[in-house]
C-alpha cells in the first residue's frame, strides 16, 4: 500500500506516538526538548512521507528520522539541561516492583548514548536489532556490541542499587 493518505499519515502517527517520544527522550533527556524533536520528525516526515512505499516500514522509518533530529538537537545545542524529576514521596510505602521499575528507568537514563538508544528501542520497543541498525544507521554487529556493553553496565549500576 502507498502512503499517499493524510489521514492514514495521522493514523500512523498516532499509532507510534509512545515510541516516538520514548526515543527523543532517550536521545535528549528532556521533555521540552522531546517535544520539539517530535514536531520537527512529525513535520519531517509529513514532507516526505509520500516517498514511503510500504506502511509496514513506517515505525522503523519514523524512528530513524526521531533519532536524526534528536542528535541533530543535541549537535546543535551542546549545552542540553536536563532535568531530574525525582519523586520525593518514594520512601512512603511504594511497592518494590514500583522501586525497581524507578530504578530500572533511572539506570537506563542514566546511560550514555548510543547505549540509551539501543536498550530503549529493543526492550521498551520490542525492536529487533535489524531494525535498530537501520534506525540509528549502524551495523547490526554494532548494535549487538551496544546492547551487550549497555546490559553490563545496567548490571552493574543495579547491582550498586539492590546491594544497599
Amino acid at each position: 500500500m502507498i502512503l499517499t493518505d493524510k489521514d492514514e499519515f495521522c493514523k500512523l502517527i498516532r499509532k507510534n506516538e509512545n515510541s516516538m517520544y520514548h526515543l527523543a527522550f532517550s536521545v535528549v533527556k528532556n521533555d521540552a526538548d522531546a517535544s520539539e524533536v517530535i514536531s520537527e520528525s512529525i513535520f519531517r516526515a509529513y514532507k516526505n512521507y509520500g516517498s514511503l512505499k510500504n506502511t509496514a516500514s513506517f515505525k522503523p522509518w519514523i524512528l530513524r528520522i526521531v533519532h536524526n533530529t534528536a542528535v541533530e538537537m543535541i549537535r546543535k545545542n551542546s549545552k542540553i539541561i536536563t532535568a531530574d524529576y525525582i519523586d520525593e514521596t518514594a520512601d512512603s510505602g511504594i511497592e518494590n516492583d514500583i522501586i525497581k521499575k524507578y530504578s530500572l528507568r533511572s539506570a537506563v537514563n542514566a546511560l550514555k548514548q548510543p547505549y540509551r538508544t539501543v536498550i530503549t528501542l529493543y526492550y521498551f520497543e520490542d525492536l529487533s536489532t535489524a531494525k535498530i541498525s537501520q534506525i540509528t544507521d549502524t551495523d547490526v554487529a554494532t548494535v549487538k556490541k551496544q546492547l551487550s556493553r549497555a546490559r553490563e553496565i545496567l548490571r552493574n549500576i543495579l547491582k550498586e542499587d539492590f546491594e544497599r
